[in-house]
């Protein structure tokens, strides 16, 4: 049942975005577009439209604004390739591989406009206090997103961030586009402000919860499972919070042996693995659990909610629990 309903919203998002991402100017939206075709899990429209459902929303609607946000995430991921010199993504060559950087910064600046042409169609016919509203949201992400990104580059020249300084930075470089979903999917579906709220919360929670993950996954999936290069977190220096409870905890040896690898480009791939080894030894369970302590809380925050549409609760727990468990 949540497979089939799963199957319709994944559809009619593709085939929107598909509608949109087209032009005359061939190079620049085939690279647009190129990720899309990668596949990816969609799960910001999912979390949206689910919202919507739940409160008793219009679908069309809000396949338009899942889809808005689905091509504003894919923006960002071109952009973050760049800057993070991946090579690639979802198992292919990045955008910037495959068509140069230029392309690349290009196609992400189509595809930011495009999110908010998506969006305004979404919109369209809305009270104009609910526009107002559905942009201030969709606007802001974009801003605390950017914040997040600076803030992890930053953390890559510093040894001493601490784990709260760590959820800050993913609360807004991945959790705020899953917030955004939620709260723009109950916001379009009618909810009353303390429902959207609520959703907001729960996506910001599922959104940290993950990251982790995420993090996790860079230094224990395969690559095939990973789409990317394993213990490219490492290799950028990346402080994760398996890094800072691996810090905390190593011996002094194990330390210096993290430091030397941590953010070095021409570390082998044995230097790498060795130093993913000592950091799992001391962080992999922490993790988990802390994993799980932000998926509790954003369960308890969706049963807050007053459902309108069993099916799409049960598919908002069902995507909370995949994020957490999922291998890829």
């Amino acid at each position: 049942m949540i497979d089939s309903y799963f199957d319709e919203i994944l559809r009619d998002v593709n085939s929107t975005i598909a509608k949109y991402i087209q032009g005359d100017v061939k190079e620049l939206y085939e690279a647009s577009y190129y990720l899309f075709k990668a596949g990816g899990k969609r799960l910001r429209p999912l979390m949206l439209v689910c919202s919507s459902d739940l409160v008793g929303g219009d679908r069309k609607r809000a396949i338009l604004a899942g889809t808005a946000v689905e091509v504003l995430h894919t923006f960002t991921l071109i952009h973050d390739d760049i800057m993070d010199q991946d090579n690639l993504r979802r198992g292919m060559p990045t955008v910037h591989v495959k068509y140069g950087i230029p392309m690349a910064i290009l196609a992400g600046d189509l595809l930011h406009a495009k999110a908010f042409q998506i969006l305004n169609d979404a919109l369209a016919g809305l009270e104009s206090s609910k526009i107002t509203r559905a942009f201030q949201i969709f606007t802001e992400s974009i801003l605390i997103i950017s914040e997040g990104q600076a803030l992890d580059m930053q953390f890559e020249n510093r040894q001493d961030v601490t784990e709260g300084e760590y959820i800050d930075m993913i609360r807004r470089k991945t959790a705020k586009l899953f917030s955004a979903s939620t709260a723009l999917g109950a916001l379009i579906g009618g909810a009353k402000e303390e429902e959207v709220k609520k959703l907001e919360e729960f996506g910001l929670l599922i959104g940290i919860a993950f990251q982790i993950v995420d993090d996790i996954l860079g230094l224990t999936a395969n690559e095939e499972e990973l789409g990317k290069p394993l213990y490219s977190d490492i290799r950028e220096g990346k402080k994760t919070i398996l890094v800072i409870k691996a810090l905390e905890k190593a011996s002094e040896e194990e330390k210096r042996l993290i430091l030397k690898n941590l953010g070095n480009k021409s570390a082998s791939k044995e230097e790498l693995r060795d130093t993913a080894e000592i950091i799992k030894k001391y962080s992999l369970e922490y993790a988990y659990d802390l994993a799980n302590k932000y998926y509790t809380q954003a369960i308890d925050k969706l049963e807050s909610v007053e459902w309108k549409n069993e099916l799409a609760g049960k598919a908002l727990k069902y995507i909370a629990e995949f994020i957490v468990k999922r291998r890829k």
